[in-house]
């Protein structure tokens, strides 16, 4: 079993929350990320950590749905591009929610 933190971030790059979880592989670690993730309204975005290293980051599925329901929203997302970025106010899903 190792240690994971995970980060469920709003759409400012806040991360509210964070939680330690004990899991026996990056796999189930991910997964747990996301059901963690998905507990958070207003959170788009999920980092998993161990140690100092990324094993997992991913967005919700409301954003994942959103991402998918048009090819060229995906290339578009630099959280999806690149796993260390988060989700951004310029995409146009979060344009949607943020207040």
């Amino acid at each position: 079993m190792s240690t994971y933190t995970v980060f469920p971030f709003k759409s400012s790059g806040v991360a509210p929350s964070v939680y330690w979880i004990e899991q026996g592989d990056d796999v189930l670690a991910a997964a747990e990320g996301l059901r963690l993730l998905a507990d958070h309204q207003s959170a788009v975005r999920v980092t998993v950590w161990r140690g100092e290293a990324l094993v997992f980051s991913g967005p919700s599925a409301e954003c994942a749905a959103w991402l998918s329901s048009e090819p060229q929203r995906r290339s578009d997302c630099p959280a999806i591009s690149h796993p260390d970025q988060l989700c951004s106010t310029d995409c146009g899903r979060l344009r949607l929610d943020v207040g």
